[in-house]
């Protein structure tokens, strides 16, 4: 287990495997926890706030400033006398109760003004306006407490950030880390390189191929439904991107009893996360289609794979994501059972190969492909569902002495067309984040084969 007790000055290569090379958009956390300790803030804050800057002492890469090299290749250059460049860390007395929030669903509507606070939309890299790359916000509620954590998406995935709170929690409750620390990022794609011989990308990357080149003067300035890469190229402020993502950002759930119903009623044996898949790619779809798609035209479904597997290494916390596509034509996705639609994901979607990683390695390397990509991906005009499924991470284990969370979701702003899944509760079950035009929101929370399964919360 690797132990830092400084922050080493250095530069921490970034690899086509932490995600979008222009995206601007940090993910962002947020847990609550209900107590009966009414001085939980006078016990606990000195004792968090410690064991917070001793977790991320033993990840340097979160103490710095992203900068771009020659080739576009992009870096992490982390300076331990640069103090504006460390986590940042805010604490809060509110006087807003967890109780009246989870009875809410935890609508954000309800939450403290400073859970909202962070920005999740980064300035432009090179720009003078320098963050911190990671950013937490304490709430001291009434009744509990609320903590959001902010941090560049090219940095860590959800995955990693899960990794990274529970060491900050194991420290809190036993005193040091209980997992091993890995955010190694240039050793994992080196592995990933050595192992694989051939690209081997099918069907989706055939087609991402044929289409048209994207003139990048061609995306600035469009609205965000037309384009989605948050990049660079979008003129407009951060806030103004983070207000006109807020606004379609709407919540769902499946209780472990729903997804079970979901099963039973299948006719054919197939899992209940494909099911559910099958399910919400099948009626979004029906949502989103007008008179103007033709019956033939391809839809999509991309469910966000990770590649920790293929180097057996389940601590790296940095970006280790691929996408695995499905495709079915509009009448037949439309006229089918789900079963039928579930067994069919089935067949096109498993654990990520390496042939599979590396042919999205290398579109990503590629500046013309990239762009490509970047017009279908989570874009609601292409008829297409993404999902980046993180439900089996464990949130609901990141205890810091006072139980479990209640409640785990992210910050309201996820791009269009894009549907988070993360854990209901330690018991099981779907919560779901998805940015949904308001027509199609409309239409969905009326749809009974839907409602059937999903409640719409908000």
């Amino acid at each position: 287990m690797t132990v830092a007790s400084t922050v080493p000055n250095g530069i921490h290569e970034l690899t086509v495997l932490d995600g979008n090379q222009s995206s601007r958009a940090n993910l962002q956390l947020v847990f609550f926890y209900q107590t009966k300790n009414g001085n939980l803030r006078q016990q606990m804050s000195m004792r968090m706030r410690m064991a917070f800057y001793e977790a991320m002492s033993h990840y340097p890469i979160v103490y710095g400033k992203l900068q771009r090299q020659e080739q576009a290749v992009r870096v992490v250059v982390s300076d331990d006398s640069q103090d504006k460049l460390k986590p940042r860390y805010d604490e809060y007395d509110v006087t807003e109760r967890v109780a009246d929030i989870a009875a809410a669903h935890y609508n954000w509507a309800l939450w403290p003004k400073e859970l909202l606070s962070v920005c999740p939309v980064r300035p432009p890299y090179g720009s003078t306006a320098e963050l911190p790359l990671m950013h937490v916000v304490m709430t001291w509620h009434p009744d509990g407490l609320g903590f959001l954590v902010s941090i560049d998406h090219s940095v860590v995935d959800g995955i990693g950030l899960g990794t990274i709170v529970n060491q900050w929690a194991s420290i809190v409750r036993k005193g040091r880390i209980l997992l091993p620390v890995d955010a190694d990022h240039a050793t994992v794609y080196q592995e990933l390189v050595g192992s694989v011989k051939e690209p081997q990308g099918g069907w989706f990357y055939d087609y991402v191929d044929s289409l048209p080149e994207v003139e990048p003067a061609a995306i600035a300035g469009k609205k965000l439904d037309d384009n989605t890469a948050i990049s660079d190229m979008d003129l407009r402020a951060p806030q103004q991107v983070e207000l006109a993502l807020r606004q379609n950002t709407h919540a769902m759930r499946m209780t472990p009893e729903a997804m079970k119903k979901l099963l039973d009623d299948s006719p054919q044996p197939a899992s209940a996360i494909r099911l559910a898949y099958a399910l919400l790619w099948q009626r979004y779809i029906a949502a989103m289609a007008t008179s103007a798609n033709s019956r033939d035209q391809m839809c999509l479904i991309n469910v966000i794979h990770s590649s920790r597997h293929l180097v057996d290494r389940p601590c790296y916390v940095g970006n280790a994501v691929c996408p695995v596509y499905s495709q079915r034509a509009l009448d037949d996705l439309l006229k089918s059972p789900i079963s039928v639609v579930a067994n069919d994901i089935g067949q096109n979607m498993h654990a990520v190969t390496g042939s599979q990683w590396l042919a999205f390695a290398q579109m990503l390397n590629d500046p013309v492909r990239q762009a490509k990509f970047y017009t279908i991906f989570a874009n609601p005009s292409a008829l297409q569902l993404t999902i980046s499924n993180i439900s089996r991470v464990p949130y609901f284990d990141v205890n810091f002495g006072f139980g479990a969370p209640s409640h785990v979701t992210l910050y309201p702003m996820v791009i269009p067309g894009f549907s988070a899944w993360l854990p209901l509760s330690p018991e099981g079950g779907l919560h779901i984040m998805w940015n949904l035009p308001e027509r199609v929101f409309n239409v969905l929370k009326q749809d009974p084969e839907l409602t059937r399964y999903v409640e719409v919360l908000f």
